[in-house]
């Protein structure tokens, strides 16, 4: 969706000569400098007395971005001006260039190398986003921050040296770049890059792990949070052990985990963000910890395998699509604590256009009087009361336990019989004795 804004946003420009091609630029031949500048491959606005760059022909073969034009430096790039431009494959930019804006470089899909100028502090949100030949970036040591997105779905980016002065990596920087394997941290003291996991210097914050990671994965117990992305496309990981010291999973986290088969949710677990393991495709059956209270958007969306989930009592929050696209999940028992069920929770698959279709096997566990059965009806699922059904065996049970009694107290009866018949015998045999002997003591006397 992010991309599909990026795109829409950009307006490439008409120009059709090539910059490679141009002649040494006369002063006389551009535009006055209070006016909108082109030189037939850039398009230049002047700001504050230098020239900004806003717009690039997409045709032009280009690898150098200019110093100086018509007397005045070139100093910043704006966003999206280079969007789009998939005739660059190498790029130089000088360091009179101080900043780059948002997703400057954004699906520039040619693009393998580029140097980045020594002035700027922050490498910006989307710049690199797309950039699907891009394998390796200097960072330079002026950046203190890399921004959201920046180097998202980035696929064939396999290596990053973080710069002495970095001090911020924001969510997704990093998210979905298939065949990242190493980020050098050597040059700063923020992070540390471990065993394939990059954290904070505090281990509290995992930003992006290896994709070469396989197997058990075991989170340290130091760590709280999951960054965004951080995780996503590590397609080798088998089984996910989490401790209970972790509190959030962010957004995209293990996306595209496609062997990931279980995932061991420890106690602390208060929130998983929204699409955090979208198209887990192996993954099969989850028992949230109690501690939970919020699923966000599509989490689960397209996990084909799973057909096993417990919802605990304390899970406040179901997203949009929590579960979309999962044909094999038929049974679903929601909790009273529930309060928010975002639409097309569970129960649905998407069609090819990406309008939703209800899956009529489907059904759903409710309690009287809750969200849950407020969406069970609006959506036309087949759904069972869970609190009559309690309420109705809990009659049985109590039948059952008055007849338990009953029986009991027969027993007890007849027990107490059998025990008082011998002591009667007992008695009445002493007595016809006694008096047989007293029969027998008259006649003597008599006698």
């Amino acid at each position: 969706m992010i991309i599909k804004k990026i795109i829409s946003a950009f307006m490439g420009v008409a120009l059709l000569a090539s910059f490679t091609a141009l002649p040494a630029f006369a002063e006389e031949g551009l535009q006055n400098a209070d006016e909108e500048l082109t030189d037939g491959v850039f398009t230049y606005e002047l700001v504050n007395g230098s020239y900004t760059i806003t717009k690039c022909d997409e045709s032009s073969i280009v690898e150098k971005i200019p110093e100086l034009r018509n007397g005045y430096a070139v100093t910043a790039i704006a966003d999206y001006a280079l969007a789009n431009c998939n005739m660059i494959s190498k790029l130089e930019i000088p360091d009179t260039i101080t900043s780059i804006g948002n997703s400057a470089f954004a699906n520039c899909t040619s693009l393998k190398e580029i140097k980045l100028p020594n002035r700027i502090d922050n490498i910006s949100s989307g710049l690199f986003m797309g950039c699907s030949l891009l394998e390796k970036i200097d960072i330079p040591d002026s950046v203190k921050t890399i921004n959201s997105y920046a180097f998202y779905n980035c696929s064939q980016l396999k290596e990053v040296e973080l710069p002495e002065n970095l001090t911020e990596i924001q969510p997704m920087a990093f998210a979905e770049c298939s065949y990242i394997e190493n980020i050098n941290s050597d040059n700063t003291d923020n992070f540390v890059f471990e065993d394939g996991i990059l954290y904070n210097s505090a281990k509290t914050n995992i930003y992006r792990a290896s994709t070469a990671i396989k197997g058990d994965v075991y989170i340290a117990d130091t760590v709280q949070t999951i960054e965004p992305g951080a995780f996503s496309v590590c397609a080798g990981i088998e089984n996910l052990f989490l401790p209970s010291s972790v509190k959030t999973i962010g957004d995209d986290a293990f996306g595209y985990c496609l062997s990931l088969k279980s995932i061991d949710f420890a106690e602390g677990l208060t929130a998983i963000s929204a699409i955090a393991f979208k198209y887990c495709s192996s993954l099969q059956s989850l028992e949230f910890p109690t501690t939970l209270e919020s699923i966000g958007d599509g989490a689960f969306f397209s996990c084909s395998e799973l057909s096993r989930v417990i919802i605990p009592e304390g899970v406040q929050t179901l997203g949009e699509g929590v579960f979309v696209d999962c044909p094999k999940l038929l049974n679903l028992s929601m909790p009273k604590s529930v309060t928010s069920i975002g639409e097309n929770m569970y129960g649905y698959t998407t069609n090819d256009d990406g309008s939703y279709a209800l899956d009529e096997n489907t059904e759903i566990s409710v309690y009287s009087d809750s969200e849950g059965l407020k969406y069970a009806k609006s959506n036309k699922i087949s759904y069972t009361t869970v609190d009559k059904n309690l309420s109705g065996m809990a009659f049985i049970v109590i039948g059952i336990g008055a007849v338990i009694v009953v029986i009991v107290f027969a027993v007890v009866l007849m027990a107490r019989a059998k025990k008082g018949a011998p002591v009667s015998a007992k008695k009445a045999k002493k007595i016809a004795e006694e008096k047989a002997k007293e029969d027998d003591y008259e006649k003597i006397i008599d006698d």
